[in-house]
């Protein structure tokens, strides 16, 4: 999935992947973000995971929270750093550690797990236990942290 015009890449999309588990479609409307971007299209056989129109990602409802890459369970929608990682080999689990902290960018007091390999965050996630974001996130909370990396 593309970011907002001129921003990077954020999350992959890989349709070959997707099971259609409905997660995402759910995370996108009235279980989290009540966007609607993300629905199922089609009818029977046909059917399938689309943007609401079937709009391309930047011209939809879509906020670019990630929630709906958090709750995928097959992989077809991934974090783009994760992805990159995955497809040139450098993607360890076992060489990350996680930080939970709280995110900064307002007042609410989501919490956020940072995710760390070889002195560089990869990935936020929030704890599903978490009893303020239930494992959800805004854009600024999944993605805010790129900016102190950049070089």
């Amino acid at each position: 999935m593309r970011g907002l015009p001129g921003r990077r890449l954020l999350y992959v999309r890989d349709y070959g992947k997707c099971i259609q588990g409905y997660k995402c479609v759910d995370a996108c409307g009235e279980q989290w973000q009540n966007t609607f971007a993300i629905t199922m299209a089609g009818r029977g056989f046909d059917a399938r995971i689309s943007t609401e129109f079937a709009n391309p990602l930047p011209d939809s409802a879509c906020v670019y929270c990630g929630n709906c890459v958090e709750v995928c369970p097959a992989g077809a929608l991934s974090f783009k750093r994760e992805h990159d990682k995955r497809e040139d080999g450098t993607w360890d689990e076992s060489r990350q550690t996680a930080t939970t902290t709280v995110c900064t960018f307002c007042g609410v007091g989501c919490n956020l797990t940072l995710h760390v390999q070889d002195n560089e965050i990869v990935k936020v996630t929030s704890p599903h236990e978490c009893p303020v974001t239930h494992g959800n996130l805004c854009i600024k909370g999944r993605f805010g942290w790129q900016h102190v990396q950049n070089r």
